[in-house]
């Protein structure tokens, strides 16, 4: 996995606490100007990187003797509150229900799986396929509906939506090919 890919640009590791490696998207100025102009583009190379984490892992798993390392990860999208914190030892970090309800999503996952929340599919349809888990406890949310990422659609496919979305002006989730 190499950080001088292109896809890579505006993701930015925020920090590893126990086995949670947060990283986030669209923190920068010229990423976060682009997505007000409705540019998402940077959440598709998020989840791209996403696969790109489990097929490295896959790979270390099956040249190293002995170990099976297992991880989920737990998706969303959404608005940040994110700073400086500490006198001493001062660290840079993100806060806010964003960042909950992602964590939420990896705790509630599978192993070997990408959970995300309903409201996520908009910026992601068009791209991958993401097939309905149902209702999970989510703590502090209750019950809420998640989706698995499990792999990108093909080029043709992908092509084929964002042509249609962009021809009817279609902005609902409903009217590409699953």
């Amino acid at each position: 996995m190499r950080k001088s890919d292109p896809r890579w640009r505006a993701i930015q590791k925020i920090k590893t606490v126990g086995p949670c490696y947060m990283a986030a998207s669209g923190l920068d100025p010229l990423t976060e100007e682009q997505t007000k102009q409705g540019n998402h583009e940077h959440i598709i190379h998020l989840m791209d990187f996403c696969f790109k984490i489990l097929e490295t892992l896959k790979d270390f798993n099956q040249y190293t003797l002995g170990t099976k390392f297992l991880m989920k990860i737990g998706f969303n999208y959404g608005p940040v509150t994110d700073g400086i914190i500490g006198q001493n030892k001062v660290l840079y970090d993100i806060w806010g229900d964003t960042v909950n309800l992602s964590s939420r999503m990896m705790s509630t996952g599978k192993e070997g799986k990408i959970q995300l929340p309903a409201e996520c599919l908009p910026y992601l349809i068009d791209h991958f396929k993401l097939p309905k888990r149902g209702k999970v406890n989510i703590k502090g949310k209750g019950e809420m509906i998640t989706h698995f990422c499990v792999e990108r659609k093909p080029e043709g496919q992908i092509k084929q939506n964002l042509e249609a979305r962009s021809s009817k002006n279609i902005n609902s989730p409903d009217n590409v090919v699953l």
